[in-house]
């Protein structure tokens, strides 16, 4: 069965960069999956002609900002297909149209669709965090962070962010494909943040042991002021080509406040990070 992976791309006010597509395309290549490329195009409603006469040349600025955004979904499926031709990769591409409100909310309606999303985050175009936490929260489906750099592959080393949640069990389930396929697997508990049942990451190396999988357990402790950067960094000393953990986020009032190694994360990804809620 081949999987199936999905990259929504941003095309307004901001696009998403010519990097993740690479590293999309470069990443379903090393997990022999196909790639869904869906370049997210806006429509902005029209204001009616009573209106747009006391304002600037309001239709005149709407028309530009949806050429734009056409022209840049062109421009990155473009770049896409070649990629994909290039490197061999089963890729297709389509646009959507999504009014500017609802962009964020069209990239997690699609990503449900797929086995799992790629993302960036990139903290010079912030809409790709704000379509991160989208999908991550709202697809049901897992996704990839990729930071902004080239991403070399294979996942040879996978790493595992375990505090006995909900939402790490959670994430471990949806990494399966990479557990079974990685050279070494290790079950990183970050102490010193919140308390940990002392042998949890140790019984979680143990049962992927018996698995079949070449695991060990690992014990690092928190060292900085986020607690995203710790993990992460932790991660990067074991050697890790990616970090499993679970997204952690939840409604308070009307606001959706995240987690701390979450927001961390998603504020400055160091590596490849599968997230899953």
């Amino acid at each position: 069965m081949t999987a199936q992976y999905f990259l929504p791309l941003a095309t307004y006010p901001d696009s998403s960069s010519g990097l993740i597509v690479s590293n999309a395309v470069t990443f379903a290549k090393s997990c022999d999956a196909n790639l869904h490329v869906c370049a997210i195009r806006i429509e902005i409603p029209r204001i009616p002609n009573a209106w747009s006469s006391l304002l600037l040349d309001t239709p005149k600025m709407i028309e530009q900002a949806e050429m734009s955004s056409r022209d840049r979904a062109a421009t990155l499926m473009a770049a896409a297909t070649n990629l994909g031709a290039n490197e061999n990769v089963d890729l297709s591409t389509r646009e959507v149209k999504a009014n500017l409100p609802l962009l964020h909310e069209t990239a997690a309606t699609e990503a449900r669709f797929f086995d799992l999303t790629i993302l960036e985050c990139n903290s010079e175009v912030p809409d790709t965090r704000s379509i991160a936490e989208a999908v991550i929260f709202g697809s049901g489906r897992p996704a990839v962070i990729f930071p902004n750099k080239t991403f070399a592959g294979p996942i040879d080393h996978l790493v595992i962010a375990w505090d006995g949640s909900r939402a790490a069990a959670r994430a471990v389930s949806d990494a399966g494909p990479f557990i079974r396929k990685a050279r070494r697997v290790s079950v990183l508990s970050l102490t010193g943040e919140k308390p940990l049942p002392e042998t949890s990451g140790a019984h979680l190396a143990e049962i992927l042991v018996s698995s079949g999988v070449n695991a060990g357990a690992s014990v690092a402790r928190f060292a900085s002021s986020s607690i995203g950067a710790s993990i992460q960094r932790a991660a990067l000393e074991l050697g890790a080509d990616m970090l499993v953990m679970g997204g952690f986020g939840h409604s308070r009032l009307r606001d959706f406040v995240l987690g701390g190694a979450t927001d961390g994360v998603l504020e400055e990804p160091l590596l490849p990070v599968l997230m899953s809620h």
